[in-house]
């Protein structure tokens, strides 16, 4: 009897326990009705997206910051990112590269990869017409390559209407792919 009620249990929790697949570190809450924050275009011959890359050794950590900017009928938009990698983020060195693109207020990364340790990232664009960005409904995101979005931790977003910011300050990056604003 214990052999066939320990056969039951076992079976009962594979069965129970197991439907549902979920990678440890897959973002959880997914966002709806939002879009990604438009990049206004440039002016004249323009490159669609600039790829920068720094060898990091993942074992030690290190960090990758990168600015970019370009001129648009609007003026001047600035982008720069901070990247930083905790010791024993990733095993041995690996060349990251990180991808300004002009498709939205997003960030692309490579290579492929999910970090043992955190990665934090610090993006701020400026230059953008906010006038109909809500900041209470703005928020960072993972876009993945369906366009599904999302939540990532981070410490805050802001936005300054002003001078076109938005910040998101120390954005937790569980895995490289693309990240950016919506509202």
């Amino acid at each position: 009897m214990k052999i066939l009620t320990s056969f039951l249990f076992v079976t009962l929790f594979f069965l129970l326990g197991c439907d549902q697949i979920t990678e440890i570190n897959a973002p959880q809450e997914k966002i709806l009705n939002k879009r990604l924050i438009a990049l206004p275009q440039p002016i004249g011959p323009s490159i669609e997206s600039q790829t920068y890359t720094k060898d990091i050794n993942g074992d030690y950590g290190g960090e990758f910051q990168k600015y970019y900017s370009y001129q648009s009928s609007s003026g001047q938009i600035s982008q720069f990112a901070d990247m930083d990698f905790d010791p024993g983020a990733f095993s041995g060195t690996k060349t990251i590269s990180m991808t300004f693109n002009l498709d939205g207020a997003a960030m692309e990364f490579g290579p492929s990869m999910v970090f043992q340790d955190d990665v934090e990232y610090t993006y701020v664009i400026s230059g953008l017409d906010l006038s109909g960005v809500n900041p209470n409904t703005l928020e960072f995101v993972y876009i993945d390559a369906t366009g599904n979005m999302y939540v990532v931790e981070y410490d805050y977003v802001t936005m300054d209407v002003t001078t076109g910011m938005l910040k998101v300050k120390n954005a937790v990056l569980p895995h490289f792919s693309r990240y950016g604003f919506v509202n």
